[in-house]
């Protein structure tokens, strides 16, 4: 009879052990954020707080940015934010054409330089 108690704890026991493993594993693959394509998608960038209840904060979802005000009972869309990366990007665009256009009025003069030179 002690036989069976030990045969019977230990098999338990296995089983147990087999379930929980199998429950941490199904967590780990079905939870997990390392392997979501998106999962700085959604970012809080900045906050302020108001008082002790209510909040503002920045939200950047994906390129665009939202201000959020943000209190005990609701949560409300202030404005959406102008990209500042889009302007950026249009400033670099004008700077690059302002230097070709001064790189090829220099390239210009070079050439009658050289002509002068020649003549």
């Amino acid at each position: 009879m002690n036989g069976y108690l030990v045969n019977f704890a230990v098999y338990t026991l296995a089983m147990v052990g087999f379930l929980a493993l199998a429950i941490y594993v199904y967590k780990k693959t079905v939870y997990s954020t390392a392997n979501t394509p998106n999962k700085d998608f959604l970012k809080v960038e900045n906050t302020l707080r108001l008082s002790a209840t209510k909040t503002v904060y920045v939200i950047k979802a994906g390129n665009e940015k939202f201000l959020i005000a943000g209190d005990t009972a609701n949560t409300t869309m202030l404005a959406k934010l102008e990209n500042d990366v889009k302007l950026e990007e249009e400033d670099m665009k004008v700077e690059e054409n302002n230097v070709k256009n001064k790189m090829t009025g220099f390239s210009i003069d070079s050439k009658i330089l050289q002509k002068l030179g020649r003549g």
